[in-house]
């Protein structure tokens, strides 16, 4: 395989989103202060905001600051770099989030004079403080081993009090510093807006800490000064570091680990190890592989492993800012794709903390903060199907063990509460926790389902929803009988399969339309509302060949779903479309009758896959390679290799991301497993490994580094035909005939 340097591979000049794998993360979603020096735009811990980080000013020898005009930026996963000149001066700040959950920035200072140079480092931060303990305040600030230190509390009528220490400085202990409350003020990196441009003198900060006043609300400014000389012509660096963590010492303690070493080269090997922990992709198609290597970042970039408060296991975040929780109905999209790390703890910990956090009812959180519970949060989820796919790769039998009992929980949850008539099909209470708001599935049954949000506001028997409890019951007696279950606790689980099974069957399918439908639960009426959901029994056993002329009919019909860009959430003909993101006239965040969203499109393509599979439909595999192909190269800005993105949602005709949202690299979908599973075609299942790549018109494409149970696998193909080694095993077949080796 041709050895990429990742990397260099996903370098590009418009992207500044930082994270190390853990808690501290820099992804302001509509940053203001990029082309100024230092961090100045808002961070997180968690999902609990530090807005403003901190920036830095460098003064000459009188204390005057040198003005700096920004020049360039690049970035990669690892750095984001920034250039800047000033008289006789140039910088060049390397900015990183360190795995100690430091976010640091290195500072190479450039003398261009002839003459030997002093200047002063001055690195600063105004954060918002009421004296009130009200809304956002600091407490416990002390200057103690060359750094500042200090409690931030976050509070406000969403969530309660949360509190986590930071500690702030340079490579070095600092030569002075200096604490200043200010009523008012503006938050902006402005060193002439801040008490430090008229109280530096002789060299120096004063060394003085005032974190009281009259008036109780305003900003906290917080310095710390160095001193660097340097040469004529000669060049000096520095660091500033700040460090966030649960308590005082641990906060100290990380930063004086982040302050060991060079953080370039740390946060380079930090992802460097991360990448090369992952399956190594390679191939003709260079949208593909980027993509490919983009998405594996992407899951790195939201990652948390902070095993605290409701966080006891690794796990992937939704994405940034609100987004930044294990969120339910995405965390089944985490487990699809990091099962191919080698490391089976985060996909399995994207389950793991939801059985940790499970209600008393026995459904689970929609969202998990670290330390509180949102009552009212619910989504829906396919957790059979994905825990089924963990194992597939990773064969954990302690893993079934730890989630048994609760998926069991969680199943009778459904059965006593969203199945009033046991009839086997299960109830959406509001648009809300399917994760799909606006769509006309839901005014079929209730003219405020668009108004009211969470609670009860209607009933609407979901096609998804019941397609995931048949998973889940279907999984489970797999499950069961790996984990020698009583013979007649088995044969619940295939009784409830076959019930619900039966129920799609007869009452969701429409033999005069060809399609699955949502069922109004007061008639037993389908609603004849065509989504894309209504196509989920396609990646089930569930569907024969009889159904197999509806998929075509619909799917893959241009004026219902087959858009330039497929596949539109809801079809072209309903009453409702709207390929641009509004509803009812409005611009909506997040719409769903008719936006291309990536979390839909994922299944869709296993819904076209898998049929393809079953019934050996050679043009079904020509639309999933036609499918795939279209919504990998709808993800990057003005079909620009070399930027890829993920957003919400998409218009189906041009492809253009909602990006007046913010929200990139939304990890709300799954995309490796697809590449895995059909590019490559590396499908493990419960005794066996298949290997069957789809016909994807690319000549070359190789997969290494795949560990499968106790077998280390790599796939190549060359032209029509592909060979795959198994354990030094080797075989060679054509594209179109799959391999079929036992566990």
């Amino acid at each position: 395989m041709r050895k990429r340097n990742i990397l260099k591979f996903l370098e590009r000049d418009d992207k500044w989103f930082l994270g190390g794998g853990n808690r501290l993360l820099f992804a302001p979603p509509f940053p203001k202060w990029l082309e100024a020096p230092g961090m100045f735009d808002q961070a997180h811990y968690y999902n609990i905001p530090i807005d403003p980080l901190f920036t830095w000013t460098l003064l000459d020898e009188r204390g005057e600051e040198i003005p700096l005009e920004f020049k360039r930026r690049r970035w990669n996963p690892a750095l984001h770099t920034k250039r800047f000149n000033g008289s006789d001066v140039a910088v060049e700040e390397r900015q990183s989030c360190l795995p100690e959950d430091a976010l640091s920035t290195t500072l190479k200072i450039t003398n261009r004079s002839d003459k030997n140079r002093r200047f002063h480092l001055v690195a600063w931060t105004a954060q918002p403080h009421d004296a009130r303990r009200q809304g956002e305040w600091i407490d416990d600030i002390a200057y103690e081993n060359g750094a500042m230190n200090f409690t931030k509390n976050v509070e406000d009528e969403r969530r309660p009090r949360f509190s986590f220490a930071c500690a702030f400085g340079f490579h070095r202990n600092a030569k002075s510093h200096m604490v200043s409350f200010s009523q008012g003020g503006r938050k902006i990196p402005s060193y002439r807006h801040t008490p430090f441009w008229e109280q530096f003198g002789k060299g120096k900060l004063p060394d003085t800490i005032h974190a009281t006043g009259v008036e109780p609300k305003g900003l906290l400014y917080i310095g710390l000064s160095i001193e660097l000389r340097v040469e004529a012509g000669k060049t000096d660096e520095a660091s500033v570091y700040f460090t966030a963590a649960p308590k005082y010492y641990e906060a100290q303690t990380q930063y004086d680990q982040a302050r060991r070493g060079d953080p370039t080269k740390k946060s380079e090997a930090n992802w460097n190890k991360y990448f090369q922990s992952v399956p190594a992709f390679d191939s003709d198609d260079e949208y593909i592989t980027r993509y490919y290597w983009y998405r594996w970042f992407g899951l790195r970039l939201f990652y948390i492993d902070g095993r605290e408060r409701n966080y006891r296991h690794p796990a992937v975040c939704e994405g940034l800012s609100y987004f930044r929780a294990p969120i339910s109905y995405s965390a089944m999209c985490h487990q699809r794709e990091a099962r191919w790390a080698s490391d089976p703890s985060v996909a399995e910990g994207s389950l793991l903390n939801f059985i940790e956090n499970q209600r008393d009812d026995g459904g689970f959180r929609g969202y998990i903060d670290p330390h509180f519970y949102r009552q009212e949060m619910f989504y829906h989820a396919d957790w059979g199907e994905t825990v089924n796919e963990v194992f597939a790769v990773h064969g954990d039998v302690e893993y079934l063990e730890k989630v048994y009992d609760g998926l069991a929980k969680y199943f009778t949850y459904f059965i006593k509460e969203r199945d009033a008539e046991g009839d086997g099909l299960y109830d959406i209470d509001n648009h809300y926790e399917t994760g799909q708001e606006y769509m006309h599935r839901y005014m079929a049954v209730s003219d405020q389902a668009d108004v009211d949000h969470w609670g009860e506001v209607f009933r609407l028997k979901g096609v998804d929803v019941t397609v995931y409890l048949y998973n889940l019951a279907r999984r489970m007696a797999e499950f069961a009988e790996r984990l020698g279950k009583p013979v007649e606790e088995i044969e619940r689980w295939r009784a409830a399969t076959k019930k619900i099974g039966a129920a799609i069957l007869e009452k969701m399918w429409d033999e005069d339309e060809e399609m699955f439908f949502d069922v109004n639960p007061f008639t037993g009426l389908r609603t004849k509302v065509k989504a894309t959901v209504c196509f989920y029994p396609y990646y089930t056993d569930l569907v024969s060949e009889k159904h197999l002329a509806g998929l075509k009919k619909h799917l893959l019909n241009p004026d219902e779903f087959w858009t330039p860009y497929p596949v539109p959430s809801s079809s072209v003909d309903d009453a409702y479309f709207s390929a641009a993101p509004e509803w009812k006239g409005q611009r909506m965040n997040c719409p769903w009758n008719g936006r291309v969203w990536p979390m839909t499109n994922s299944h869709a393509a296993e819904a076209l896959a898998q049929s393809a599979i079953r019934f050996d439909d050679d043009e079904l595999r020509g639309k999933t390679v036609e499918l795939i192909d279209k919504f990998v190269k709808m993800m990057f800005y003005d079909g620009d290799v070399e930027r890829p993105n993920c957003y919400e949602h998409y218009n189906p005709y041009d492809g253009k991301a909602c990006e007046y949202r913010g929200v990139d690299d939304y990890q709300h979908s799954w995309v490796v497993d697809l590449v895995v599973k059909y590019i490559a075609g590396v499908r493990p299942e419960a005794d066996r490994i298949v290997v069957d790549p789809f016909p994807f018109k690319m000549k070359r494409f190789e997969l290494a580094n795949v560990t499968i149970r106790d077998k280390r696998l790599s796939v190549k193909r060359n032209g029509k035909s592909y060979t795959v080694e198994i354990d030094g095993e080797t075989y060679k077949k054509k594209i179109g005939e799959a391999l079929v080796v036992s566990l």
